[in-house]
């Protein structure tokens, strides 16, 4: 092969002009990030529950999705967090799993299932390394406070720096944002109420005088019947027979007109009852709710009727068709609920639809056809009174012409007083229908201050519905004017502003009016301010977050961001943006590092090669062989997939140092057959080929070492072949370079052979070979110093710790403050501007950010918005121009270390790498894992535990978490008592979790082209735990007659309490429960070497049967990358013993070069300790 390129240079020349384009177009398109593009096989479904604790997220959202999630194919791991609001599914994947599909799997599972009312729609986040920001940067501008600036950068800088390539979002912390509250108020709601029971109880009292004065009517009729019957007794012996049918007729009439007086007071008694009742259920609205709720059936069957058949759903068209099949309806509800109505349809039940339906159907009309009746009898009553009034004229002047008829009336004394008699039963007919007049006055008075009240329209729930629909504006469809014009129909409007939501009219009630929202509520516009922590150099800022695609290049992305800051710059006037972090300026840096690592290495070699040669021709061969061999591993690199990172970087920096081997070899053979007088063809092949055979098992051997690396697995894997694969392409491409272009480049420039003398390197060789016949003569002695350093060095890298990657330098400074779980915002606050004026008070700091953890990508999954995370924060730092060398970055550091040493908190750690602590990657410190199903034991357990990791030197604190812990009500309940008054247990804590949710979002409206949330609040009447017991809840019974009447009872009638706690979150993994105990390390402490000394007390501990005591955390990461990194380094070995059987012939002869490997050890180790490394995936 040598041989045909010496022959043919320019075939040679051909070809390195062609590396050398396509080399540097390979490099001008390569992407460019700072690590290599890690899939990792994690997913995480994040649920949010408002109000719910973690008990109840756990069995509400964690165990239906573990049990649908946990069957998806590739699943290997479900480890699940509870916590208050939220609760989070983290699903690991098998290593080859395909991460699109499994989206797509989880997606389809999660969309067939059905969670409880109030739980929000699952959330599905890949986790990748595109997680991290991109960039961070604050932005001011000058004339413009914090809320006007909060608008700009929402509605001009957001959307403009999202248009940009590559850039998949942009988020903005620290805005100052507006929202609708609508608070109810107590005070107004109770004066509105008052009047409306005021208005009722005028009805009622009407209704009552009424029957008052039948009463007393009836009363005086009894004492007239009782004159007349004496009076007819006292005359009997001296009137005659026509005096006694005369007075008989007076006594039958007068008897007659009374009773049929006291009937017609008693008929009109109950027609006031009636209408009283029929007022008190219009007055409730029930009529005109049932009403509604049959046009919204009717609308619903127009607009949803044929996608409810495809489903199998039969939409009701009235609430009488609801309530007589009432599992075609409960289906139907079902249905909205996964159409996204569940908030408009789940409070309808089937026994309130009955309860309307009878009242509407069944009773209203029952009364309209007694008040009818009545109205006929009424009528006829008093017809007969006028008529019994017309035959009462002249009786008198009758009767006295008859007394002179004497004794003739005695005879007909019997007949009148059959006629009293009569009276007498018509008095007690008439007494019978009073009494049930005022029976039903009474059932109407109870019904009526039942009903006489507005709370049923003041839930949040139905608040909720009736502003959303109020809040409409939709489309209806087309229609045509006499031109065959279209026309397409809107319906409604949306709110615009408070004001409206301020009259909204959420009922009418006769002799009240109208009642609107303000008459009930206070409606004011509020902002966030003081909800977050985002500050720069103590004053409040905006900081912007920008995350880059994940196929976009980070430096191309970082470039165009800052192009795009100063077009915005240019534009307005006053605007001003400062970078506080930049990956693309940190990934600039390594390059330019490694750029001076070749161009160092490049003239170190040539310098060396010089020196020795003295010789300024095979020095430029060998110069030119470095960036050659660089540009033609890149043109591998490009086609192989291999982007431009840390990792590959590394691997071509190393590479470097090899790669010039190869060719220094070549040149100097064919350097030294030139010199003998040999022709320079034929000593540039014959040269290359005297060395081909050890330079090709020297280049093999080393690859060897870096390719079985392949074999690794996981985040190990991720990391560790773009390194080993660009170290294999560069000794590949020196390879070729050396048995090709070098042969033939010094076969054209060394045609003049010149003998050149090297004194002072045959002083050095004579040197070496005293020292080499030395220690052949005595051979125990560099034996036994090998074998000494060995031993060091094995006892030092026992005492070493050993991490997954050291962290990184940069010129970019980073401080993580983590506080207690117990601290109060307002003092996690104080404690952040704490620091913040010590970073801002320290030389070469030129500014400061800060942000509390509601920044995260987690709390930006949540739908409830802030998630109060203020226990963390993170300061990202700018130092002042002048500040460029390590040195000067690493004493700012070490300032920044000296003067937060006295602040209070968790932990504070400084970090001067771009994506901050590496070991984050692996996860964090020293943790061990307590699995078991009982609480309780987990507890005790997790206890000794502690204790174990107290008693290790270099453990700071070490916790369970059960410190943290919430306090917990736990309310027994009487099961048998709860259901004599036909309450269950779930329907007790329905009404008490009611009770608990104060607030709630309503609507979006579009105020002054922003988008403002309205917000529901009812704190009117809120649970305390000193009130919680005295909570009202009301029942419906049968009474005897099977009528249902409603009852009210206090809590305390059925429950009891009792104090506990309730834990902070609920872990568990594989659907078992676990808990966590960490321990915070003293500084310098390795969690490595701490891991090994507590797993030799985890060894002696005897945990109860069914309970394990694991170590997590970086432990069992680094553990698992030592076990992938010991397999692939004995396979090297054996593939390098192999070559080298091959290239001796000889199964002994290999082994003399394998037992300088140690050494090799012994010198990293030194190296190591030298500065301060531990050793790691690199190292």
């Amino acid at each position: 092969m040598t041989k045909f390129f010496v022959k043919k240079p320019y075939f040679v020349l051909v070809t390195v002009i062609v590396v050398l384009v396509v080399g540097f177009v390979s490099l001008s398109e390569m992407q460019t990030d700072l690590l290599p593009e890690l899939e990792l096989p994690y997913m995480a479904v994040i649920t949010t529950e408002v109000g719910a604790s973690p008990e109840k997220v756990e069995n509400d959202v964690i165990k239906p999705m573990e049990s649908t999630l946990g069957t998806i194919n590739g699943v290997e791991k479900l480890t699940s967090t509870s916590a208050n609001n939220y609760g989070m599914l983290m699903l690991e994947f098998a290593e080859d799993a395909n991460m699109e599909a499994a989206l797509v799997r989880v997606s389809k599972a999660l969309n067939s299932l059905s969670l409880p009312e109030g739980c929000g729609t699952p959330n599905i986040m890949e986790i990748s390394a595109d997680m991290m920001a991109t960039m961070y940067a604050s932005v001011s501008y000058e004339g413009k406070d914090i809320k006007e600036l909060s608008n700009f950068a929402e509605k001009t800088i957001k959307p403009y720096l999202e248009r940009q390539d590559g850039v998949a979002s942009v988020s903005a912390n620290g805005l100052i944002e507006d929202h609708v509250e609508i608070r109810l108020n107590e005070k107004k709601i109770n004066q509105m109420n008052d009047k409306i029971l005021g208005q009722t109880n005028d009805k009622l009292l009407e209704a009552s005088e009424k029957i008052e004065d039948a009463r007393a009517s009836l009363k005086k009729s009894k004492e007239q019947l009782k004159k007349q019957e004496k009076t007819l007794s006292g005359k009997q012996q001296e009137t005659n027979q026509k005096l006694a049918e005369a007075q008989t007729k007076l006594a039958e009439a007068l008897s007659q007109k009374a009773a049929y007086e006291a009937e017609l007071n008693s008929l009109k008694a109950s027609q006031s009852a009636l209408k009283a009742e029929k007022k008190a259920y219009k007055e409730a609205g029930l009529e005109k709710t049932y009403h509604t709720l049959n046009n919204t059936f009717k609308n619903l069957n127009v607009t949803m009727g044929e996608a409810a058949k495809q489903m199998g759903i039969t939409i009701p068209e009235s609430v009488k068709e609801a309530v007589n099949h009432p599992k075609q309806f409960e289906a139907f509800v079902s249905w909205m609920e996964q159409m996204g109505y569940g908030e408009q349809f789940s409070k309808l039940t089937i026994d309130s639809l009955k309860q309307m339906y009878k009242v509407v159907e069944v009773r209203l009309p029952q009364i309209d056809t007694e008040l009818s009746n009545l109205k006929i009898k009424i009528k006829v009553q008093k017809t007969i009174i006028d008529k019994l009034k017309e035959q009462m004229k002249g009786l008198d002047k009758q009767q006295s012409k008859l007394i002179a008829g004497g004794y003739s009336a005695a005879a007909g004394f019997g007949a009148g007083q059959a006629q009293i008699a009569a009276g007498k039963t018509q008095i007690e007919s008439a007494q019978k229908e009073l009494d049930d007049a005022e029976d039903k006055l009474e059932d109407s008075r109870k019904a009526a201050r039942e009903n006489a009240n507005i709370d049923a329209l003041l839930s949040l729930d139905t608040l909720s519905t009736m502003i959303s629909a109020q809040n409409f504006s939709m489309p209806a469809g087309y229609i045509e004017d006499k031109s065959d014009h279209q026309w397409l129909v809107e319906v409604g409007d949306n709110f615009t502003n408070e004001k409206q939501l301020n009259n909204l009219v959420l009922t009418k009630i006769d002799g009240v009016g109208k009642i609107r929202v303000k008459d009930v509520a206070d409606v004011t516009v509020v902002d966030n301010q003081g909800e977050a922590y985002s500050k720069v150099n103590g004053e409040n800022a905006i900081l912007l977050s920008v995350f880059k695609g994940s196929t976009s290049n980070t430096s191309t992305v970082s470039k165009g961001i800052q192009n795009a800051f100063k077009k915005l710059e240019q534009k307005y006037k006053g605007l001003s943006f400062a970078i506080i972090m930049n990956q693309g300026e940190y990934i600039n840096i390594i390059i330019k590092s490694v750029l001076n690592s070749i161009l160092l290495g490049a003239v170190l070699a040539i310098i060396v090669l010089a020196l020795f040669l003295k010789d300024i021709r095979p020095t430029i061969i060998v110069a030119f062989s470095i960036p050659f061999s660089v540009l033609f591993a890149i043109i591998i690199m490009y086609f192989t997939g291999i982007n431009i990172n840390v990792m590959s970087l590394a691997g071509l920096c190393l590479g470097i140092g090899m790669l010039v081997d190869n060719s220094i070899v070549v040149m100097e053979n064919v350097y030294r057959f030139s010199n003998e007088g040999m022709p320079a063809p034929k000593a540039a092949v014959r040269g290359t080929a005297q060395v081909a055979g050890p330079i090709l098992a020297s280049t093999l051997t080393t690859i060897c070492v870096f390719l079985p690396m392949v074999y690794t697995s996981g985040m190990v894997s991720q990391l560790l072949i773009p390194f080993a694969f660009t170290i294999s392409y560069a000794l590949i491409a020196s390879l070729l370079v050396a048995l090709t272009v070098v042969p033939t480049m010094g076969s054209v420039i060394l045609r003049k052979a010149k003998e050149i003398k090297q004194p002072w390197f045959e002083k050095i060789k004579d040197i070496y070979g005293n020292i080499l016949e030395l220690a052949l003569r005595f051979k125990i002695i560099p034996l036994l110093i090998s074998i000494v350093l060995l031993i060091i060095c094995v006892m030092q890298s026992m005492r070493t710790g050993i991490v997954m990657m050291d962290d990184m330098d940069s010129n970019q400074i980073a401080v993580s403050m983590t506080l207690e779980d117990t601290i109060k915002k307002e003092k996690a606050y104080q404690t952040a501007d704490e620091v913040m004026g010590i970073l801002t008070g320290i030389d070469g700091i030129k500014k400061v950010a800060g942000l509390d953890g509601n920044a995260s990508v987690t709390s930006s999954m949540m739908e409830t918005g802030a998630t109060d995370n203020y226990t963390t924060f993170t300061f990202n730092i700018i130092t002042e121009e002048n500040i460029k060398t390590t040195k000067e970055f690493r004493k700012i550091r070490k300032d920044i270390e000296n003067k937060t040493k006295n602040v209070r908190c968790k932990k504070l750690t400084v970090s001067s790498s771009a994506i901050g602590d590496m070991s984050t990657l692996s996860g964090g410190g020293l943790s061990v894992n307590v699995y078991g199903e009982n609480q309780q034991k987990l507890i005790k357990i997790s206890e000794d535990v502690v204790k174990m990791m107290k008693n290790i030197p270099g453990v700071k604190t070490a916790t369970n978490g059960i410190e943290t812990a919430d306090k917990m009500l736990h309310l027994k309940i009487n099961r048998n008592k709860a259901a004599e008054h036909g309450l269950t247990i779930a329907q007790i804590y329905q009404e008490i979790a009611k009770h608990t949710t104060t607030e709630k979002n309503a609507i979006t409206l579009n105020m002054d082209d922003k988008d403002v949330e309205v917000n529901l609040i009812n704190e009117t009447d809120k649970l305390t735990y000193e009130n919680i017991l005295d909570m009202k809840i009301e029942t419906t019974e049968k009474n005897s007659d099977g009528e249902d009447e409603k009852h009210t009872y206090k809590l305390s009638e059925f429950a009891s309490e009792d104090d506990g706690y309730s834990m902070e979150s609920i872990t568990r993994e594989n659907q078992k429960p676990y808990l966590t105990v960490t321990a915070e390390l003293e500084e310098n402490a390795n969690a490595t070497l701490l891991s090994r000394k507590l797993q030799e007390k985890i060894d002696k501990y005897k945990a109860p049967d069914g309970y394990e005591v694991e170590l997590a955390g970086d432990a069992t990461q680094t553990t698992e990358m030592l076990k992938q990194m010991g397999k692939a380094l004995a396979l090297g070995f054996l593939l390098i013993y192999l070559i080298m059987v091959a290239q001796f012939q000889s199964l002994l002869s290999p082994f003399i070069v394998i037992f300088t490997v140690p050494l090799a050890f012994t010198g990293g180790m030194i190296g190591l300790g030298i500065f301060h490394l531990s050793i790691s995936s690199m190292a």
